[in-house]
């Protein structure tokens, strides 16, 4: 929905992310008709998730929201599928005039603006006021602390996390949980902060409300990533009673990624790697001294242990672009 959004389908670690959301629920189909689901999105005009949920998922009723005019029209001319309505709104908006209907629906808030977070968390409780069982709903925010304040010396890293802190709480106060310390605002915590203020977002809308007490929010999985900007993304499934989930968890008790926990996240960190790379580092794979042998021979390409394991566990998924004439 922002112009500003950089190409993201150029970018290693979102495009794991996307494939690993689209992984996830193609274990969920095994259990439910996700082809017979409503996809609503930010396509903005490139339309990277909604190529992948018609074409990997068949999925055929997707929306796309675009509140800007300009972008807006250019994604209606760069509009890939038929199957794509678009609407010229805000998500803010499309929620609050969504009517209940009886089709579920995936729903992704893809979220850039890290000034907006209040309004986004308010989007995503009265999306859940609005969600059928069995729907699913993905959120990704801006998890880069260094929004909530400007970056200082050493010296005063304390005072700095105590003003993120206190900027976070003008925005989001209701959905902070109580014990909650300046030093969960710095780079390394802040993501999983967001994902314990979601889940107290969640909680408090679907248990605390009389007409939802049988609907709780199920999580699934949960990723951090950074290409620029550190984000975070969370993806659930609203259900009504335990047996569904243990049905969840059993559909996807094969998918590595799927740990039902709130503040346990995939962390995905693989550097810009180049073809040659890429193909020298496949050959090694998959084997047990595959780790050692990376560190050995592309020590250039990784900052450390934690992104080799990184790419051991997501290689699968890192895109391969060529160039074509069209």
């Amino acid at each position: 929905m922002n112009e500003q959004q950089p190409f993201y389908h150029l970018r290693p670690n979102k495009f794991i992310d996307r494939n690993i959301f689209v992984q996830n629920l193609t274990y969920i189909k095994k259990l439910l008709p996700i082809e017979n689901y409503s996809y609503i999105g930010f396509g903005s005009f490139l339309f990277d998730d909604f190529k992948i949920m018609h074409t990997q998922l068949d999925i055929t009723k997707l929306v796309s929201l675009e509140c800007d005019p300009e972008v807006y029209k250019r994604a209606n001319f760069n509009k890939p599928y038929n199957c794509i309505a678009l609407e010229n709104t805000t998500s803010t908006d499309y929620i609050t005039n969504l009517s209940e209907c009886d089709e579920n629906m995936i729903f992704w808030l893809d979220y850039t603006d890290p000034r907006e977070i209040g309004r986004q968390f308010a989007d995503f409780c009265s999306m859940l006021l609005k969600m059928n069982v069995y729907d699913i709903i993905r959120v990704t925010f801006n998890a880069n602390p260094s929004t909530l304040g400007e970056k200082v010396d050493q010296e005063g890293a304390q005072n700095i996390h105590q003003k993120r802190l206190e900027k976070l709480k003008e925005r989001i106060d209701r959905y902070i949980p109580s014990n909650t310390v300046p030093d969960d605002v710095t780079f390394a915590r802040y993501p999983l902060l967001l994902l314990r203020c979601l889940k107290k977002a969640a909680m408090s809308t679907l248990v605390e409300n009389p007409p939802y007490q049988n609907r709780f929010l199920f999580p699934i999985f949960s990723t951090v990533y950074k290409d620029g900007q550190q984000m975070v993304t969370f993806t659930g499934i609203v259900l009504d009673n335990h047996e569904k989930e243990r049905d969840i968890r059993s559909c996807m008790e094969k998918c590595e990624q799927a740990n039902f926990e709130w503040d346990r996240p995939c962390m995905i960190q693989i550097p810009p790697l180049t073809q040659k790379e890429i193909l020298n580092i496949n050959n090694l794979l998959p084997s047990e001294n595959a780790k050692q042998q990376i560190m050995d021979q592309f020590s250039f390409s990784f900052v450390g242990y934690d992104m080799i394991d990184s790419y051991l566990s997501f290689y699968k998924y890192y895109p391969n672009f060529s160039h074509v004439n069209l």
